[in-house]
């Protein structure tokens, strides 16, 4: 048996025998829209915690308008990303893009407890990469991209504790766009923004932010890359080895370098290159091999695309280059040596003074 009580077009309040749950939303009801003028639009929030009822499950295979962030607050749920199914405890978070399948389950034996909200504008994707949440992968609507940065396929969960406050601005969020007072669309959006702030602090840990802090990251990927620039170095992998999400790291070292990590990594590899073609006699493909490349094509291609010209080319400029220099140093030393030390030609008929 399940009643519902409506005490307000924008508030939902359901008691089952089963599962509680309310919400609020911005319109008369939970509509799918999506702001594509606005920065920021906080549409809809609520609350469900699963008490007998056996299971609750959605799915909407061709996803929302807009994005969906869900915290679980207690107990454990199951969200599904690219078909592969995550089974997540308190303190985490999923993020859902628009356009992206959703599906996921509560069950009264894991004592599901989940706050969610939907919001959409032009500053939602930039908020959620700031927070530590990936969308490179989703492109700039949130579909799937090919191509481009390898994206894991969990990209949109994240670990980010349980802090009393997450529970209080859902909750303060909730009561907002029930009630719906004065600057309440402002205030949601505050709390938004607020609630991913947290998220990216708690995420960072004290003092990340600081210059100190942050430079020793920096220094350390960087003496890193110039010492094992030949190993197979995965950017990804390397900031969450060094405990760094991969958006803080991408950003704090081109603010540092100038460079993206892949573009200092791919430079260093090209100098080196360049080195050997000048210096050594090993093929090719060996010198791809010394500077981290395995495919000798690829490497053709990369430094072609970087230098304008092949490795081949290059090494035979390089050596016409070497040897004009010679063919000049030569005659020069043949100059010298028919001079005085004071500039006067020295000859058969030259006299010393």
């Amino acid at each position: 048996m399940t009643s519902s009580r409506y005490t307000d077009r924008n508030v939902v309040n359901i008691s089952s025998s089963g599962m509680d749950m309310y919400a609020g939303y911005l319109y008369a009801m939970d509509n799918d829209v999506a702001s594509t003028t606005l920065p920021l639009v906080v549409s809809a929030c609520g609350h469900y915690r699963m008490v007998t009822r056996n299971e609750f499950s959605t799915l909407r295979p061709y996803g929302r308008k807009d994005f969906q962030l869900l915290y679980v607050h207690g107990g454990e749920a199951v969200f599904y990303k690219r078909g592969e199914p995550h089974r997540l405890s308190a303190g985490s978070m999923v993020v859902f893009f628009p356009d992206e399948p959703q599906r996921y389950e509560y069950g009264a034996e894991d004592r599901t407890d989940v706050y969610w909200i939907h919001f959409s504008g032009t500053q939602a994707s930039r908020l959620l990469e700031a927070a530590g949440f990936g969308t490179a992968g989703f492109g700039a609507a949130g579909r799937g991209a090919s191509g481009g940065a390898r994206e894991s396929p969990c990209s949109g969960i994240m670990r980010v504790g349980q802090l009393p406050e997450y529970a209080q601005l859902f909750s303060q969020t909730i009561n907002e766009l029930q009630l719906q007072g004065f600057g309440f669309e402002s205030i949601v959006q505050m709390n938004l923004r607020r609630l991913l702030l947290l998220i990216r602090r708690q995420r960072l840990g004290p003092g990340e932010e600081s210059g100190r802090e942050r430079s020793g990251k920096i220094q350390s990927a960087i003496t890193y890359f110039h010492r094992h620039y030949p190993s197979d170095i995965n950017i990804d992998a390397y900031a969450h080895d060094h405990g760094m999400s991969v958006s803080w790291f991408i950003r704090s070292f081109r603010e540092a370098s100038g460079k993206s990590p892949l573009r200092y990594l791919i430079d260093i590899r090209i100098r080196e290159a360049k080195l050997l073609l000048e210096t050594t006699s090993y093929s090719i493909g060996e010198v791809a091999d010394m500077v981290g490349y395995a495919n000798p094509l690829y490497f053709s291609r990369l430094f072609r695309s970087h230098v304008g010209m092949s490795p081949s080319q290059y090494r035979n400029s390089m050596n016409r280059a070497m040897s004009g220099r010679a063919m000049s140093g030569s005659a020069r030393v043949r100059d010298i040596a028919g001079r005085s030390s004071w500039g006067h030609r020295i000859g058969p008929d030259a006299s010393v003074r």
